[in-house]
């Protein structure tokens, strides 16, 4: 079983946000981190600000061949991996059905949910292999309650089946499979550059019945616990981190949330 110093992490999109937290968390408790990301700028500046117990690889985890190399060299500069979370993929746009082209469907689909299966495949099949890990993939809200990013929210429901699937078939290796479902989290993702950095979080703060963004420190928590030997009997669950968005969709209809 992974002690908090044993733990040899690679991240995939790990240069900001989620990814970026739980880079920090687990060096925090003395592991290390293999960061992988498209985007070598942020990388840098990660990395720079964490020491010598991180390196970093730009690598599209949907080139596969590349994403082999990555693993290889990482456990060469680091140790062996014996734990992958994959925060991997591009943000959606809402649009209807109509407005969807399928090549946008088939760019978020391949992100979130073909990235998610490559990276377990290449990564979580050598850590397979070794007969001792954990995995915890990204999920998200979208997951259980649609919206109108199709692709992301199709992907994003695939990942909750192929963590179930992927538990149940390397459990008796000794691999523990997981997932987090985040809701509205402050990051990039959500207030992108492009669209300057600003956006009317109005409908999500009332969306949200804790009536707040998630940061990705929150996030970064539970994927610690899972990666941790406290979650040692915990293998195919999707644990939701959204502020209650969940467990609150019911509520609306009948006037909001209590006390407001």
């Amino acid at each position: 079983m992974n002690t908090p110093a044993d733990l040899s992490v690679l991240i995939t999109g790990g240069a900001s946000g989620i990814g970026a937290a739980t880079a920090k968390r687990v060096i925090a408790a003395g592991g290390v981190a293999g960061i992988v990301d498209v985007n070598r700028d942020a990388m840098q500046a990660i990395a720079d600000g964490l020491g010598d117990r991180v390196i970093w690889a730009e690598c599209d985890v949907l080139d596969e061949e590349r994403l082999m190399r990555t693993l290889q060299d990482c456990e060469k500069r680091m140790r062996p991996i014996n734990a992958l979370v994959t925060c991997a993929g591009v943000p959606p746009v809402p649009r209807k059905i109509e407005d969807t082209s399928t090549a946008e469907f088939c760019r978020l689909v391949d992100s979130h949910l073909k990235g998610t299966f490559i990276a377990c495949r290449i990564v979580g099949g050598a850590i397979a292999a070794r007969g001792r890990g954990a995995i915890v993939t990204l999920a998200s809200v979208l997951s259980f309650r649609p919206g109108p990013v199709l692709g992301y929210g199709a992907a994003k429901a695939g990942v909750v089946n192929l963590t179930e699937a992927l538990a149940v078939q390397w459990a008796r290796k000794n691999v523990r499979v997981n997932a987090v479902a985040p809701g509205w989290t402050d990051t990039p993702f959500l207030r992108p550059k492009e669209r300057g950095g600003s956006r009317d979080l109005t409908p999500i703060l009332n969306a949200t019945p804790i009536g707040r963004l998630i940061q990705p420190t929150e996030i970064a928590e539970v994927i610690y616990f899972l990666l941790s030997p406290a979650a040692s009997a915990v293998t195919g669950a999707t644990i939701p981190c959204d502020g209650g968005v969940i467990a609150g969709s019911g509520w609306q209809p009948y006037g909001g949330w209590p006390d407001q």
